[in-house]
């Protein structure tokens, strides 16, 4: 089990590593509310893995001693922020790998989590693209955003009851008012919660984005 300081917190951070020797591109998956890391992890790394892409999972509630986190706790200012802090911690941990590109780590997101992978993309600068799902971008971030935001992808459920698709096309908005490289996908008939043929849907629409924008073309349709 691998883990990595961030302040006080000794945080547990999930990795699947390519085999493969040289330096790797990589990729930050970030949980949502439920602090289910493994689940995303599960449909993501097979493929990435496969193409010599690095992927790791940070268990950031850790920084907070926090299970599931509730409405109040994301928006006291406390809570967002000291997560924040710990994805960031966990970049770091990713850059000094042996087996990874610092100049090629990429971050995807997961409703809460995407919300996070919108603040990291604006506040560090090693993040190279941005990947978020049934998120948004988190209050406070709007007016930091600049045209130094890294590509991104926004994907969302046209019926999520949770995070409702509004969050998506506001992020869109921000993104092409500041020229940001971007994409929009909206799933028809879709809720917080993908079905199953979606989620695949989901899979082949991230995995073309970061083939174009991070990762290398012809890596992934190897491993495809």
């Amino acid at each position: 089990m691998a883990r990595y300081i961030s302040g006080t917190h000794n945080i547990q951070i999930d990795q699947f590593e390519p085999e493969q020797n040289g330096r790797h591109s990589a990729l930050l998956v970030l949980h949502g509310s439920g602090g289910a890391a493994e689940y995303w992890m599960g449909r993501f790394a097979p493929t990435l893995r496969e193409a010599g892409v690095a992927i790791y999972a940070p268990h950031y509630f850790e920084q907070t001693g926090t299970s599931r986190a509730t409405m109040a706790m994301i928006l006291d200012g406390r809570h967002f922020i000291a997560w924040l802090t710990a994805v960031q911690d966990a970049v770091t941990y990713v850059a000094e790998r042996s087996c990874v590109d610092a100049s090629r780590i990429g971050v995807l997101g997961i409703s809460l989590g995407g919300y996070l992978a919108v603040a990291l993309g604006i506040e560090d600068k090693r993040i190279r693209t941005v990947v978020e799902l049934s998120g948004g971008v988190p209050l406070g971030w709007e007016d930091r955003m600049t045209q130094g935001m890294p590509p991104t992808l926004v994907m969302h459920g046209d019926h999520d009851d949770v995070v409702p698709v509004a969050e998506a096309y506001k992020l869109q908005t921000l993104l092409e008012q500041h020229k940001v490289p971007h994409e929009l996908k909206i799933f028809p008939h879709q809720t917080h919660w993908f079905s199953g043929a979606a989620q695949m849907q989901l899979l082949m629409t991230c995995a073309g984005f970061i083939d174009r924008h991070l990762f290398g073309r012809q890596a992934l349709r190897r491993a495809g």
